[in-house]
């Protein structure tokens, strides 16, 4: 009696704990800890303004409230309208003070900030820092004065929504500005006199903005890659772009229509059966359990059929050291490939975990 009772005292516990795991988890009650996708259905939105000091302010507004407003350029909100894309927008239930708005003037240059300082990146072509000629970019921005009788404040002492913040102004005033050319050693005062923006002028600022984005983002992708076959995991592309030879040869034998599904069916019942036969509760802990084994027997059948890991490993130019970094930089770079997905389903069968970190990557 004592025998049998035993293991039901033991599986008691792990069955609640692993049924608990398996339950939807809540939807947050605080949209700051809502996803994008739980905002959507919850009829929420995020959105984003820089206060006269450049601090962040975010806002969940009911996506009813917001009114997008692209052709406007004083500055009132950028509201989330897809998934990573803001655009300016008024949202009617929580409106801004004029004294809390940098104003409309603009000079017509794209900033960044580095270690090293603050940087024009971009002149605009129809604006007041190109046409006077004085200003170009890589220029390095040392202060500022906001107006005539302002005292010239460093902008190292300065965020960058800050120093944006300070050139802003009233149309038709002037600002003035401490510029480093990067071939010269001393510095020049420029006063520009700031004007409206036009709408070709902002949308020609919002692709400048993408497209420094997008190389930021690609150039970061470049340190998870290891440029050889040392990294625990390796990439089913060569440095050239095109597929590694292994998985040339799992896609042929169509690996991912026979390893993952047959293999890991057989291994999985095999352990609900004999393993756990005899264990109350088995057949529930048996898929389970199952699953994992099916998954291990699976891999290990699939990289045989192959050649084995040391032709893997010989057919490898590129390697990772986890699969969520290789899952993100695959993504971003070859995830428009026409064979992307028969790439991914044989990648998946040596790496049973990858398909799931494939999934929630960005």
């Amino acid at each position: 009696m004592t025998l049998r009772i035993k293991p039901v005292l033991w599986l008691l516990p792990l069955a609640a704990a692993l049924s608990g795991c398996a339950s939807a988890p809540e939807m947050p009650s605080d949209p700051a800890l809502m996803s994008p996708y739980q905002r959507l259905d919850a009829g929420l939105t995020l959105c984003i303004r820089h206060g006269p000091v450049g601090e962040e302010i975010r806002i969940y507004p009911q996506k009813t409230a917001v009114t997008y407003v692209p052709e406007s350029f004083n500055y009132t909100w950028w509201c989330q309208t897809e998934w990573t894309d803001f655009r300016q927008s008024e949202v009617s239930s929580h409106p801004i003070a004029e004294t809390d708005k940098p104003g409309d003037g603009l000079i017509g240059a794209s900033l960044k900030k580095t270690e090293e300082g603050f940087f024009i990146t971009r002149l605009a072509a129809d604006g007041p820092a190109l046409a006077s000629g004085a200003l170009s970019e890589g220029d390095q921005i040392l202060a500022t004065r906001p107006s005539p009788n302002d005292p010239m404040l460093p902008a190292n002492d300065l965020s960058l929504p800050e120093l944006i913040w300070m050139i802003r102004g009233a149309p038709g005033s002037d600002v003035t500005l401490t510029i480093l050319h990067p071939d010269e050693d001393s510095t020049t005062d420029v006063t520009l006199t700031r004007a409206l923006g036009t709408e070709e002028s902002y949308l020609a600022a919002r692709q400048h903005d993408t497209e420094v984005k997008r190389k930021a983002e690609a150039e970061s992708r470049k340190e998870l890659v290891i440029r050889n076959n040392t990294g625990q995991f390796m990439s089913p592309y060569t440095s050239d772009g095109v597929t590694a030879e292994w998985v040339n040869k799992a896609i042929n034998a169509n690996i991912g229509a026979t390893t993952g599904s047959a293999v890991g069916a057989v291994a999985g019942a095999y352990a609900a059966n004999k393993v756990l036969e005899s264990v109350p509760f088995g057949s529930f802990l048996g898929g389970m359990i199952g699953s994992k084994v099916g998954k291990e027997a699976g891999r290990s059948t699939a990289i045989d059929s192959i050649g084995g890991w040391e032709y893997v490993r010989s057919t490898s130019d590129m390697s990772f050291r986890s699969l969520a970094d290789m899952a993100r930089y695959l993504k971003a770079e070859h995830g428009s490939d026409p064979n992307f997905n028969d790439v991914m389903t044989a990648t998946s069968q040596i790496y049973p975990e990858f398909a799931t970190l494939l999934a929630y990557s960005q």
